[in-house]
């Protein structure tokens, strides 16, 4: 399925609404995300233009990484780009420089994009990230409006154990991390809100 139709798809169902609803008074603001490592490994070659990182069949639980992008006054950022990137559930990048031993899946992308509807909402089909010596489990995220880099970060599992002290910025880790949740077939949700 195409980008554009997955998420259009995802929209019509109701599926991107927030869970954090914030009624902001006038004067009040959001916290930003804080910014986190780009590395070790930002993806070589041109971005897959797909938020749809799975090709054919499965191989392990799909993971529906749903969030919203906004302002610190909570307004949607209608029309930017999500660009994340992580390891395969087996903790491997598929990066030249990455030595981890094993084959990387011909089958994932390991790399997309998402442009933010005009709820501010984006979503990405995927798996959970593997772990790695000594990073725990975590999704590289970039976010771009008219080509220009607004924010790079990261965004870590409650479940498997947070940040780990390993963000850049752990006094504000929470506004980093996500719970997953398990939504049976096989299939997990997580929800992040980027305040930009």
């Amino acid at each position: 399925m195409k980008r554009r139709s997955f998420v259009q798809s995802t929209v019509a169902a109701g599926l991107l609404a927030s869970p954090i609803a914030q009624a902001l008074t006038d004067g009040q603001k959001l916290d930003k995300t804080p910014s986190d490592f780009e590395g070790p490994f930002y993806p070589e070659g041109p971005r897959n233009e797909s938020n749809d990182l799975i090709l054919g069949a499965p191989r392990s639980k799909v993971l529906h990484f749903r969030g919203r992008v906004v302002d610190v006054r909570g307004q949607p950022k209608s029309g930017a780009l999500v660009d994340i990137w992580h390891t395969d559930p087996l903790g491997r990048y598929k990066h030249t420089k990455d030595d981890s031993p094993g084959d990387r899946w011909d089958d994932f992308r390991y790399w997309g994009e998402a442009l933010v509807d005009d709820e501010g909402g984006f979503e990405f089909r995927t798996y959970v990230p593997g772990a790695y010596n000594p990073r725990p489990a975590h999704i590289h995220f970039k976010i771009w409006e008219n080509r220009r880099l607004l924010l790079t970060s990261q965004a870590y599992f409650v479940e498997l154990g947070g940040t780990q002290g390993k963000s850049r910025s752990p006094r504000y880790s929470d506004l980093q991390t996500v719970s997953l949740k398990d939504t049976g077939d096989d299939e997990l949700q997580s929800y992040l809100q980027v305040v930009i």
